[in-house]
């Protein structure tokens, strides 16, 4: 493949060396490209941002509002020829062998599962055009919604803030930081994480947690990752945090893993501590009626139908206290 510069006509091989020759015309990437490939915002007509090259080429939206609001006013025709589209690059790109789950599509910035429902009906019906297996399109037992508040479950002996379950037992596990006892065990695990363990495992502790995965995949469990934060909440604490995350790296990599692992495991944002205490035992007890259900959709749903969400501010401010020692020498870390 040849590539040309647009700015003196000379050919190059390789997207690297044109690169570098723009650097003679005194040109920054993003000038050049918003300068001769010009993009637009398909809602505002705002020139679209440059980020990179991958990420203009790739984007229709300055951001994932104006998607939404242009996906619920624009012609639907002209949404579904979108949609199918966007998925369609993200499978040959990305090489998907399952369709992806709710939070995969809001962090890759994809339309939302209650977006391509309004269009196609279904998300299976979406996937079944594209020609993808659903990972998670089972629907939530109706028993989800039971108190479970008095199971006896087993606590990994290397968590460090263990959440103070009623009938709670410390046991050394292959994987996770929770599970049920031998009489209710239920091949399901979950593993507990803040923010900033979250962020940390699937960057720099990456391979270490695919090695935990491959062990729970090999005994034919399944792995939840609960992490203590309302997803709606994630930039304005990752912006006031100590040290800030780069969260499109974090969000590529939690991807990443799900591709990887969709029948091992999944990832749920839980809202905060709290929550987790609730959630967590509902988790352990349904066990594999949960493995194919996209409980972050579901959990969602019932975060805003409860108000659960509004003892997000606590956790908030925990975040914001928190200052890190040594977490910059990681490579995820921005200045701030």
């Amino acid at each position: 493949m040849q590539f040309k510069c647009k700015e003196c006509n000379e050919d190059f091989s390789n997207k690297r060396s044109l690169h570098t020759h723009i650097k003679k015309h005194k040109l920054l990437l993003g000038d050049y490209y918003v300068k001769h490939f010009p993009r637009f915002d398909k809602l505002t007509g705002d020139p679209i941002g440059f980020k990179g090259f991958d990420q203009y080429f790739s984007s229709n939206f300055n951001n994932n509002a104006n998607m939404i609001e242009w996906c619920g006013s624009a012609p639907q025709q002209d949404v579904r020829d979108f949609i199918l589209e966007e998925f369609k690059q993200k499978i040959e790109e990305k090489s998907l062998a399952k369709a992806p789950s709710s939070i995969y599509l809001k962090t890759a910035g994809l339309p939302t599962v209650d977006i391509i429902k309004n269009v196609f009906g279904s998300y299976s019906a979406l996937c079944a055009e594209v020609g993808l297996d659903v990972a998670f399109g089972a629907r939530l037992d109706d028993e989800f919604f039971k108190d479970y508040s008095d199971v006896d479950i087993f606590v990994d002996t290397r968590e460090n803030h263990p959440l103070l379950f009623k009938n709670a037992t410390t046991m050394k596990l292959d994987f996770g930081d929770y599970s049920l006892t031998a009489k209710d065990y239920s091949y399901t695990h979950v593993e507990r994480k803040s923010w900033q363990d979250f962020a940390l495992t699937v960057t720099s502790g990456h391979k270490r947690f695919l090695r935990e995965l491959e062990r729970c995949k090999r005994a034919g469990c399944f792995l939840f990752i609960v992490v203590e934060i309302d997803f709606l909440d994630i930039e304005s604490v990752n912006y006031a945090a100590f040290k800030r995350v780069n969260l499109d790296y974090v969000f590529h990599q939690m991807r990443d893993v799900e591709s990887q692992y969709p029948e091992t495991c999944q990832f749920i944002f839980s809202g905060s501590r709290e929550d987790s205490m609730s959630l967590i035992p509902k988790i352990l007890c349904l066990g594999k009626r949960l493995w194919r259900v996209d409980l972050q959709y579901f959990w969602e749903k019932h975060l805003k139908d409860h108000g659960l969400g509004k003892r997000k501010s606590k956790t908030a401010q925990t975040f914001r206290r928190y200052k890190p020692k040594n977490l910059a020498k990681r490579g995820i870390f921005g200045g701030g």
